[in-house]
């Protein structure tokens, strides 16, 4: 599926200073669930030194001006690796993580057995390896309308999926504050179309798939990046 790239006039900044900046960190003794369980933090940013070099160059802001530039936040996300090898049982690892995580492990789980459920292991095309969580994707209000959601979380995916047999999420809204249940419903819907961008498919009991060895889920990224690429050259274009 290929989108028209949306009026750049809104956007807060270039585009192209984007930056992902993953964090994770464990123990070295390997407390509780760390040799099973990876949990990774990934922001979206404009670095305030990338941010001045560019103005400078393009603006006539003075000195004072650059030096109080600050770093301007995208948006964030996180991500969970279960190490279905790992010395622990997977599904006891999800569950000491959030109730999220541990419902979707209920679903693509055995949680008797600690492998794959015969449906979830079915519906993939090579289903030895770990398991990616994507938990949380959430774009600051100024940076949403874009397009940026499915290319900076299949940017995340590519790079933190490596030996993995899927990623998987339960689409619904991270909004801080109460839905009701046609809402909850309705944002669901909305994102697993967004999701779908980047190859997410529904599987069961809400959570959607991403088969990490279809050479479908790294032509729709090539073409979310494309998209990106539109973007940037329009923001250049149409420079506010």
């Amino acid at each position: 599926m290929t989108t028209v790239a949306p009026s750049t006039d809104r956007l807060p900044a270039d585009p192209s200073l984007i930056t992902l900046v993953y964090q994770h960190e464990h123990s070295v003794q390997g407390f509780e669930f760390d040799d099973t369980l990876e949990g990774w933090k990934v922001n979206a940013r404009i670095d305030a030194d990338v941010l001045a070099e560019e103005l400078s160059a393009t603006t006539d802001m003075d000195q004072q001006a650059l030096d109080a530039v600050v770093d301007v936040v995208v948006g964030r996300m996180s991500f969970v690796r279960v190490r279905m090898f790992g010395p622990d049982h997977p599904y006891d690892a999800m569950d000491s993580y959030t109730g999220d995580v541990a419902r979707i492990g209920e679903v693509v789980l055995d949680v008797a057995g600690g492998e794959w459920s015969e449906a979830f292991e079915a519906a993939l095309a090579h289903p030895v390896g770990d398991l990616l969580v994507m938990d949380r994707v959430v774009l600051e209000p100024a940076w949403r309308g874009f397009g940026l959601g499915p290319v900076l979380a299949g940017s995340a995916i590519r790079r933190l999926s490596e030996g993995c047999i899927a990623t998987v999420c339960e689409p619904g809204s991270a909004a801080d504050r109460e839905m009701s249940q046609a809402e909850h419903q309705e944002a669901s819907v909305k994102l697993g179309h967004v999701w779908e961008q980047i190859g997410f498919q529904p599987f069961r009991d809400g959570v959607h798939v991403l088969d990490c060895h279809l050479q479908r889920t790294q032509d729709l990224l090539t073409q979310r990046q494309a998209e990106f690429r539109a973007l940037c050259s329009a923001w250049r274009e149409h420079r506010p």
